[in-house]
């Protein structure tokens, strides 16, 4: 059975229409039309300039996704092909297993010859879905952010996560299936940090928790530097 999926769409008009139901582990898309938030596109020289980025924050865990609503429409005539235009173009994000609503919201920005940021935000209070399926599984000690922490996605941004069981109980030298059975999970976490004068660094806060949803190890664990240009693999 595969996952359900939501399209929420963001008409011209300032009106949203959504098809199907936004639930839990499944797919939200959205679709914006780019006429709702024009003002910082900037032509110049036949070249324009502009992006919109949608954010989703998923509630209670207060997790922020985010990524472009919009595609570069490239001059195919005069190689390399300077960009000019934009047109529109789905993003999609996975819904958390313990979602209860999605808070959803737009910023249009360009930097040519100065800075230009337009929201569209409903006036500050954002746009705001329920999620539905399967009952959340909410711990009593929810993972959140650290007190006073910001979400900037132009300082650091998770590329990938994954948390993987795998069976690492060996196998008989002389070949055939185990005999026995040794599961540990596997954490990956890839991530996008922006260089400093001081170089970059980036950390996890790793939470794990038993069958009855109660925290029983916590820690701080920092990912290896892999270099200038590249994410950090942990």
């Amino acid at each position: 059975m595969t996952n359900p999926n939501a399209t929420i769409q963001f008409l011209n008009d300032w009106q949203q229409a959504k098809n199907g139901s936004i639930e839990r582990n499944g797919r939200l898309k959205i679709e914006y039309d780019l006429q709702r938030l024009p003002h910082c596109f900037t032509k110049r020289h036949g070249a324009e300039f502009g992006e919109i980025t949608a954010y989703v924050r998923f509630h209670p865990r207060g997790e922020v996704v985010s990524g472009s609503v919009v595609a570069p429409v490239h001059d195919r005539e005069n190689p390399p092909w300077m960009i000019i235009g934009h047109k529109p173009t789905p993003f999609e994000a996975a819904v958390p297993d313990d979602a209860t609503q999605a808070e959803v919201w737009f910023h249009n920005f360009s930097e040519v010859s100065g800075r230009c940021d337009a929201w569209d935000s409903r006036f500050g209070e954002n746009y705001w879905f329920e999620v539905g399926g399967i009952p959340a599984r909410i711990p009593t000690e929810p993972v959140r952010y650290r007190s006073g922490a910001l979400t900037s996605p132009e300082m650091v941004n998770v590329l990938e996560h994954s948390a993987t069981k795998i069976n690492v109980f060996p196998k008989p030298t002389g070949g055939g299936p185990r005999q026995g059975t040794d599961l540990q999970t596997m954490l990956k976490v890839t991530s996008w940090v922006r260089e400093t004068m001081f170089g970059a660094n980036a950390w996890i806060d790793v939470h794990i928790f038993d069958s009855q949803d109660i925290v029983i190890h916590r820690e701080t664990l920092t990912l290896p530097y892999t270099g200038i240009g590249s994410p950090f693999p942990y």
